[in-house]
């Protein structure tokens, strides 16, 4: 009974050393009730994946008009942000989402309003941002 006891505890610990994690997502003065999370997920030694989630995020172009995409930026402490991807953004639900593997340890993920689906920078409309720091 006490061996079993120890590999029980051992094997949890080990499962314990990686896993994966979640961060909370929140609106910004811009979208106040837009919410969700970043989910992250070991895809191997080298790279982890990034699930942005959003929900309650109302049409870009409610925030300001002429805005069109949601754009994920990522942006490495103390550097500048670096395009990923636009959000799949479902109107009729209010929802956006994206998967992004990166290399990335620590960092701020940065969700933005833009007028263009790939812009060079992003613009000053925060919707969201959070930042994530992974071992």
């Amino acid at each position: 009974m006490g061996l079993r006891l120890i590999l029980l505890i051992t094997i949890s610990m080990i499962a314990s050393c990686h896993p994966p994690g979640d961060y909370a997502l929140v609106g910004s003065a811009y979208v106040p009730a837009a919410q969700g999370q970043v989910d992250v997920e070991r895809i191997d030694r080298e790279e982890i994946l990034i699930t942005v989630t959003l929900d309650h995020l109302v049409p870009p172009q409610k925030i300001e008009l002429g805005l069109t995409h949601y754009i994920v930026w990522f942006s490495s402490m103390g550097e500048y942000p670096v395009y990923q991807t636009a959000l799949d953004y479902d109107p009729e639900l209010q929802t956006g989402r994206a998967s992004i593997p990166t290399s990335l340890r620590e960092f701020e993920v940065q969700v933005t309003a833009e007028n263009t689906e790939t812009p060079n920078q992003p613009s000053d409309l925060l919707v969201a941002s959070q930042k994530i720091r992974e071992n």
